[in-house]
């Protein structure tokens, strides 16, 4: 019996998040599109090729074993879109462009130091929104104690994942950074 895929998800809208999706789509002839409540109306609507489904903050997708919970994230890192999901039997949060490292020479895991070098990234390129709620928001992802950051633009980070978004945090703190 083989495997079928019923949702495709993505953070945000932008071409490396969510460019292939109809490519994706077509390859799982099954599947729905799938992304927050905001991004279904203001992008995911026009985007998808078929109907799209708006995921409620703190849903979650029962994958047959693992669960997928969808977290509303506007602004974090950037595009009032955002969302992140976090996979809760492996504590593995997917996180989008936050921990953006620059280069590609990377190795595909790393236990250590990612704040650094993301928050250098972020300083040259200025992508994450500095608001009253980033920092609340690094801190409420912190609260699911991931062991695993997976980086869109960097290395799967393994070990404490909680401490890493605490420091980043404390990066945009309002009187930080």
């Amino acid at each position: 019996m083989g495997t079928t895929v019923d949702e495709v998800a993505y953070g945000h809208y932008e071409a490396d998040e969510c460019g292939s999706l109809n490519e994706w789509l077509h390859a799982a002839p099954n599947a729905t599109p799938a992304q927050g409540a905001t991004g279904v109306l203001v992008s995911l609507g026009d985007l998808a090729d078929r109907e799209p489904r708006a995921l409620t903050d703190g849903e979650v997708l029962d994958l047959g074993g693992k669960r997928v919970r969808w977290l509303d994230t506007p602004h974090v890192p950037h595009g009032w879109d955002a969302g992140l999901l976090h996979e809760e039997s492996t504590g593995t949060l997917l996180c989008g462009d936050l921990f953006t490292l620059l280069g590609d020479d990377h190795p595909a895991t790393t236990d250590g130091d990612i704040v650094t070098a993301a928050i250098e990234a972020d300083d040259a390129m200025g992508f994450t929104v500095r608001h009253a709620g980033t920092a609340p928001t690094l801190e409420r992802l912190a609260a699911l104690e991931p062991t695993t950051l997976g980086l869109m633009h960097g290395p799967a980070f393994t070990g404490d994942g909680a401490a890493a978004l605490r420091e980043l945090a404390a990066h945009y703190e309002p009187t930080a950074g």
